[in-house]
């Protein structure tokens, strides 16, 4: 480490954030649609049975 490393280039520090934006965009986005189809997937099963709620 001599201490005289080059800087990225504002260019490259721009891609660099747009590409960690769209990483973090991408997960939520996973995580959101995620839940919904799992909570889509719960709401169309039956309750379940209970013995005090069914009637004879």
């Amino acid at each position: 480490m001599t201490g005289h490393e080059p800087k990225p280039s504002p260019r490259r520090l721009g891609r660099a954030g747009i590409a960690v934006a769209a990483i973090l965009v991408a997960i939520v986005l996973v995580i959101f649609f995620g839940r919904n189809l799992w909570h889509a997937t719960e709401v169309d099963e039956p309750p379940p049975a209970t013995g005090q709620s069914q009637q004879p």
